[in-house]
């Protein structure tokens, strides 16, 4: 198991410089993702050459090539169809860089955002769509070598485990596999007893279809409705269970990345000896 985290460097190739890369090493991290500010189309190959081989002076693992804002279940075609070529152009950019994974969103059918909620998104038709869109993109995924892996959330379709198990045994490629972040599938059911419904996710999706996992805190704000809310890691209002995500992560083969997600960079080392801190204590280690 290692430790990664996002968001310590610049939101485009062009801003990336090595000593942001060594910034990320120096905070004891291992890995990190490709800057997902830019066009994959517009990244040449000898860029992404050029930006991979910078990583690896630098000490730092690439994990993922995140595509967060992709909708594969848009009704409007043409937009469908884009989304799943950019996709292709990412995995392309993702080889060239030496970036194991690309991470997409199923997208929703909310126009408003693809993270966003709308009473279809379970419907069957939307499923339809979204495997259809799933085995074109995953194609471009074996062709250059790379995984697809799928970003999660109880508004999308990929709503649960078994719900997102069911779709990628219906696609069928070994390619396609999920990057677990478990506080997007917490419920109000199963927000104050968490370790049983992590250990679930895990065992329902099984280490050959998870590629790593997310971390990042929760919060249950006291509003009159139920509001579940993003919190900083290791801070006091921080009640995710980071015991039983690292514990089930520990079983992942070797190499599974724990990536810190969501964070302002001067949040992010103390986010790390939080987690150290709870690894040492539940008796896992992290590799260096």
């Amino acid at each position: 198991m290692k430790l990664g985290v996002l968001g310590a460097l610049p939101r485009t190739f062009g801003e990336l410089t090595e000593e942001a890369i060594r910034g990320v090493r120096a905070m004891g991290f291992v890995g990190t993702g490709l800057p997902a500010g830019d066009d994959p189309a517009g990244v040449t190959t000898d860029r992404a050459r050029q930006i991979g081989r910078m990583f690896a002076d630098g000490g730092v693992e690439l994990v993922e090539y995140g595509r967060y804002g992709t909708n594969l279940v848009t009704l409007d075609g043409a937009a469908r169809r884009a989304h799943i070529a950019s996709l292709g152009q990412a995995c392309r950019v993702s080889r060239a860089a030496g970036c194991p994974a690309v991470i997409t969103g199923a997208g929703s059918m909310n126009p408003r955002g693809a993270w966003f909620p709308h009473r279809d998104n379970s419907a069957p038709a939307t499923r339809d769509r979204l495997v259809a869109s799933l085995k074109e993109a995953v194609k471009y995924a074996e062709d250059e070598g790379v995984l697809l892996g799928l970003e999660c959330h109880t508004v999308t379709p990929l709503s649960d485990a078994a719900t997102t198990k069911s779709i990628l045994e219906e696609v069928g490629s070994k390619a396609l596999k999920v990057h677990l972040d478990p506080i997007n599938w917490m419920t109000w059911e199963t927000i104050y007893n968490q370790a049983p419904a992590i250990q679930r996710m895990f065992d329902t999706l099984g280490a050959d279809r998870l590629l790593g996992a997310h971390d990042k805190g929760a919060a249950v704000e006291d509003r009159l409705i139920i509001h579940i809310s993003e919190a900083v890691t290791g801070q006091a209002d921080d009640i995710f269970d980071h015991a039983a995500l690292l514990r089930a992560a520990s079983t992942m083969p070797p190499g599974f990345f724990v990536v810190i997600e969501h964070l302002k960079i001067e949040e992010m080392a103390a986010a790390r000896a939080h987690l150290l801190e709870v690894a040492r204590s539940i008796g896992v280690p992290f590799e260096n």
